[in-house]
């Protein structure tokens, strides 16, 4: 008789986080997920590998595929889903039915979203201000932004800012602010050094008012991810900004995001490419959505995903030889080359309608 197995209680019974730390694989803390390096490709030190603990899932941005924690066992040790199984439940694994070790608990509660208390907002509009000012007297942060096409009016509109690194527990002492709230937020390390050091960062705004942030190495150090955010759920960047647009251009990076802006047009950034059903549910308001997700292959996995659930409001944009919007700012004519493929997914659009 065929045995039938409780997915569910796999996965409560054995956390991904610590199957995959188990396997030797270093896990750090980004936001509410936890990045390390994938070991299904040599990906030279880059932690593509995204872990996301509140759902228990895996994914790969380099190799574009994911799954929960009896399909990283099947993929990382070449078994049928029953043999991961019994790897799991026999404990033949490196460690694997140990629990979640504290450090990665710590971290899991770190990622628990909670509403903003006044002194929280009040500490995160602080660093928001700093790090604002301070981006304007950084000579290499201004010129990574302007070799990335991004101007001076829309670093004033969007609010970005730079983390120089010990700058923040002086300045909240200053403003009379409580350092343990700023801690607690994941603003400071316990040490007094800014999280986001070494930064350019870029606040999600609401009504003026700062709700998140997310910052962006200016070096590219294999050790160290690309991006980190503040703990808890990532909201859609961008949102607090559109008000009576119809349309609009929804990208997957940062950079992407502040390139349309540059240009004008109405975008929402996803900071990843999962679309929670709560972003769907954002997307009703529009009637136009031209998806310009990144020109490779998880990119446009997730665009092929999209489109029958967004209905013929979507416009998939292809980028022109480039993979992703942040690219096309790097060129004298990027822009020009932006509109035509705009211009191309609605006559796309209309000859398949």
């Amino acid at each position: 008789m065929t045995r039938l197995i409780d997915t569910e209680r796999l996965r409560r019974d054995y956390p991904i986080a610590g199957i995959i730390a188990g396997y030797g694989i270093a896990l750090l803390s980004c936001g509410r997920t936890l990045v390390g390096r994938c070991p299904f490709h040599p990906d030279g030190g880059r932690p593509n590998l995204v872990v996301y603990p509140e759902t228990q899932s895996w994914f790969c941005f380099r190799c574009g595929v994911g799954g929960d924690v009896i399909s990283f066992v099947e993929r990382l040790e070449g078994l049928s889903f029953r043999d991961a199984v019994d790897r799991l439940t026999s404990g033949e694994t490196s460690n694997a039915r140990r629990t979640v070790s504290t450090a990665v608990k710590t971290q899991i509660v770190q990622h628990r979203q909670r509403a903003l208390g006044p002194a929280q907002r009040a500490c995160l509009s602080g660093a928001v201000d700093l790090y604002h000012n301070r981006l304007l007297s950084e000579p290499d942060a201004l010129a990574y932004l302007d070799a990335r096409g991004v101007d001076r009016s829309t670093l004033a509109e969007c609010r970005v800012g730079f983390a120089a690194g010990n700058d923040l527990v002086t300045y909240l002492h200053w403003r009379g602010l409580p350092i343990a709230t700023a801690i607690g937020m994941g603003l400071l390390r316990r040490d007094g050094r800014d999280f986001l050091a070494g930064r350019v960062v870029v606040p999600e705004l609401r009504a003026g008012q700062p709700i998140w942030l997310i910052g962006r190495a200016l070096d590219s150090s294999p050790n160290a991810p690309k991006y980190l955010a503040l703990p808890g759920r990532k909201p859609l960047l961008g949102l607090g900004a559109l008000t009576d647009t119809r349309s609009v251009w929804v990208c997957e990076g940062v950079f992407d995001w502040l390139t349309l802006r540059v240009w004008n047009y109405p975008t929402l950034a996803l900071s990843g490419i999962h679309a929670r059903t709560g972003l769907l549910r954002v997307l009703d308001r529009f009637t136009r959505i031209y998806l310009v997700l990144d020109n490779d292959h998880a990119g446009q996995a997730a665009t092929r995903a999209l489109i029958p659930v967004l209905g013929d409001r979507v416009r998939p944009v292809t980028l022109p030889g480039v993979k992703d919007v942040a690219d096309l700012a790097r060129m004298p004519d990027g822009r020009k080359r932006f509109a035509r493929a705009v211009a191309e997914a609605e006559r796309l659009s209309a000859l398949a309608a």
